[in-house]
């Protein structure tokens, strides 16, 4: 049997290096990213309309009755904007998770879209809290898509530096 040389390089590859990653500006992580901002708020919202339907008046009046009372009820307003907030983080996150670099751009960057989106095609508020939850949510919106963004920054996928 030979002994191996033990100046010689080894035969096994020591350390795999991370595949390099493509520095360009990715849409198709910002377009994931807002659409996951807008779905999941939509979603959240019906979900949060029906069960404050049910909890609040169960079978009083009609369904614009209700909807009309929900649009004035401080504890729904909340809990829809923590909801809708919490969507804005996941969005971010997930634009830059699929990004793989500048978690932070393509983040910033979902936010903008899908607050452009969200105001778009999403009716305001006129209710007597509509001015304060118009400042909340447009004010916060686009911090909360930068926290999902350093969420990732913070905890990169494995193989990326930050």
């Amino acid at each position: 049997m030979r002994e191996p040389n033990p100046y010689s390089a080894p035969d096994a590859r020591v350390e795999d290096l991370p595949e390099p990653v493509d520095r360009r500006f990715r849409w198709k992580a910002v377009l994931i990213g807002a659409a996951t901002d807008l779905a999941g708020s939509t979603v959240a919202g019906i979900a949060l309309v029906v069960v404050f339907a049910l909890l609040v008046a169960p079978g009083e009046g009609g369904v614009e009755d209700k909807v009309d009372r929900l649009a004035q009820s401080w504890p729904f307003l909340m809990a829809s904007m923590i909801l809708g907030g919490s969507c804005t983080v996941l969005g971010g996150y997930v634009a830059g998770r699929i990004a793989r670099h500048s978690f932070l751009k393509h983040a910033l960057a979902a936010g903008v879209l899908s607050l452009a989106v969200g105001i778009l095609f999403f009716r305001g508020d006129e209710g007597p809290y509509s001015g304060l939850i118009a400042f909340l949510g447009y004010g916060l919106h686009l911090p909360l898509a930068l926290l999902g963004g350093w969420l990732v920054w913070r905890n990169p996928p494995r193989g990326l530096e930050r």
